[in-house]
């Protein structure tokens, strides 16, 4: 009997161990494969999730797409036959993203800097409903994901283009897409954003030698958020508003890094121009947003 009593603590003893150890290394595990997630920074996002049914049929297209008042000082008005080259008229990754049925046609603005040989393409699209306008931008996005690098056509013959993330964080949380292609050539590149605001697609395409320094697209892209949806991005909720000098020169907008340029050098034409009558110099750019 004490030998059948000894033998059962025995038993005990060990299961008790064994228990012991795998809690251990359990532990450890866990200790382990949680340590790479300290490196994560979990800040909250200043990102604002509009309420896009709201906005539906609220938005101005025309005044959606940037304006030089939204632009730095140096900015001017580019040639308006490079409209066509601009996002929204992009293939994603090879694939062509069906567009949203259109209520407009494609307004849009040319704006260049000639200190550094940049280019900017502005485009704003009026569509048949808020969940089409979503639908795309998420559509771009998940073609967009489908590939890191593809090859287009250019002065010299074929480049290749690696797909980069975007250099800034998105102002809006959902339904925008952005990124970045760099010309593996180290012939240029172009930083691009695609958006929804309500019923309405928005696109920006910034194309140089490098990539705009930082907050430049985002500055670019609040200040028509602040125009078009002024509840959610101007302060007090009230929409920059234009003022005129008391010499009676040209109005200019508040806050604008532009404040005395007025012209908006913009395109309402969406279809491409086969031989545009002037094409930057930076290879990325001529064969517009697309593969």
């Amino acid at each position: 009997m004490r030998s059948f009593l000894g033998r059962i603590g025995s038993k005990t003893l060990r299961v008790a161990m064994l228990f012991g150890l795998l809690l251990i290394s359990g532990t450890a595990l866990g200790l382990a494969a949680a340590y790479p997630l300290t490196f994560f920074n979990y800040d909250d996002s200043s990102a604002v999730r509009l309420d896009q049914a709201r906005l539906a049929g609220q938005v101005d297209v025309e005044q959606a797409v940037v304006s030089q008042d939204d632009l730095p000082k140096g900015w001017e008005p580019g040639d308006a036959n490079l409209a066509g080259f601009g996002v929204l008229n992009s293939t994603f990754c090879g694939e062509t993203v069906a567009p949203p049925t259109p209520l407009s046609e494609v307004h849009s603005a040319v704006f260049t800097d000639p200190t550094n040989d940049t280019l900017l393409i502005a485009q704003a699209l009026h569509v048949d409903r808020w969940q089409s306008a979503k639908t795309y931008v998420n559509d771009v996005q998940d073609a967009l994901s489908e590939c890191s690098q593809f090859y287009r056509d250019g002065p010299a013959g074929q480049v290749r283009l690696d797909i980069k993330d975007a250099s800034e964080s998105p102002p809006i949380a959902d339904d925008f897409v952005a990124a970045t292609y760099v010309d593996s050539n180290g012939d240029g590149t172009q930083e691009w954003a695609i958006f929804a605001v309500g019923d309405v697609v928005i696109g920006i395409l910034h194309s140089g030698p490098t990539r705009p320094d930082p907050p430049f697209m985002n500055d670019v892209i609040e200040r028509v958020l602040a125009r078009i949806d002024p509840s959610d991005f101007a302060p007090g909720g009230i929409a920059p508003t234009t003022i005129v000098a008391g010499d009676g020169s040209t109005p200019s907008t508040l806050d604008s890094g532009s404040a005395d340029e007025t012209e908006t050098g913009g395109s309402e034409s969406d279809q491409p121009v086969d031989q545009p009558a002037s094409v930057p110099t930076t290879s990325i750019v001529t064969s517009g947003g697309g593969d």
